[in-house]
């Protein structure tokens, strides 16, 4: 069921935006290029097969990333409330990120030197948090260190932008405080769609180990789990998929925090079905925040990371005054 709505939804955003294309335009020109192999050189062809779709399937994957990254992120944590976003994972990302711009760090890396950057930035602040969190069991000591180590990479973002020397640069680079989808292009796709996938294989190869960290530390040890080695194989794919995330679109915030919910509301707490759930609910809600991004204000686009932060951070402080209102840090 949600295979199809994802399906459905897909075939909605790609008919959607400044330039509203009819379902049985989008029908022709698929059936034209499923027989001839290539597409037509039509004006809807243009903005289907050139903006459209490489759009809206680079949402669905992004969705997908940052959803499977929240359910693995707060099952390690045994917290609700984690996501790379709260957590600072994605600040620390796009600090990398605009480092790699404007100073020219990691060029060594070649074309992926914002990847690169935004990996290490990524990698640096959940440690950060990790070791600031200690052993402590509160989730809101978690949520605390995590905000204020989000506030420093958003600060240090800021900093680096305001230092910048051209014009072209600062512009750059408030692309990734603000988030978008626009731009994104058919080569933007491979990486992306690679990483999401590996994500999503190891959540399946792993989900009898991350139903057991849900057991608690000493519960999960003595059945056999090597608890240390799987929040560090967690900590460095989470960053590596959040890093490659940002680096095309930028900080979206909150997708990783709601879509597990509502997961874990259709499929249970398994693993198994958890992941695949996660998946499809996170890129069906990715897909319809970018119809909304251009659809609000059209022709003019909001930034997705600006929406998704509006419609997130009200069920973000819902969740913590209903679950963890009586706990104390």
């Amino acid at each position: 069921m949600l295979a199809v709505f994802l399906i459905a939804s897909m075939i909605l955003s790609v008919r959607f935006g400044s330039t509203n294309v009819p379902l049985s335009d989008i029908l022709s020109e698929v059936s034209a290029f499923i027989s001839t192999g290539r597409p037509a050189e039509t004006a809807s062809s243009m903005i289907l097969w050139q903006i459209r779709i490489p759009r809206t399937i680079f949402a669905a994957f992004c969705g997908m990333g940052l959803s499977l990254c929240g359910l693995v992120l707060q099952t390690m944590t045994r917290n609700d409330l984690a996501d790379p976003y709260v957590l600072g994972v994605s600040s620390g990302a796009s600090t990398g990120a605009v480092i790699a711009i404007i100073w020219g760090w990691f060029s060594f890396f070649g074309n992926y030197n914002v990847s690169a950057g935004a990996f290490i930035g990524a990698a640096v602040s959940t440690i950060i948090v990790t070791m600031c969190a200690g052993k402590s069991t509160s989730p809101i000591r978690l949520i605390l260190v995590g905000m204020g180590v989000s506030a420093l990479f958003s600060a240090l973002t800021m900093m680096i932008i305001y230092g910048a020397k051209h014009e072209a640069q600062v512009r750059s680079a408030m692309f990734w405080l603000l988030g978008s989808l626009s731009g994104m292009q058919w080569s933007s796709l491979p990486t992306v769609a690679a990483a999401v996938f590996i994500m999503l294989a190891a959540v399946w190869i792993l989900r009898s180990d991350l139903d057991l960290m849900l057991l608690g530390e000493g519960e999960a040890e003595y059945l056999g789990m090597n608890r240390k080695k799987l929040q560090l194989f967690i900590v460095i794919l989470s960053s590596l998929i959040v890093a490659i995330l940002v680096s095309k679109a930028g900080i979206i915030g909150f997708i990783g925090l709601i879509t597990p919910h509502l997961a874990r509301t259709a499929a249970g707490p398994s693993h198994g079905r958890l992941a695949l759930f996660s998946a499809l609910i996170g890129a069906i809600v990715m897909i319809w925040a970018d119809v909304l991004s251009r659809a609000l204000f059209a022709p003019e686009e909001v930034p997705i990371g600006v929406l998704t932060s509006i419609v997130g951070a009200p069920i973000f402080l819902w969740i913590v005054t209903h679950r963890y209102g009586e706990v104390q840090p």
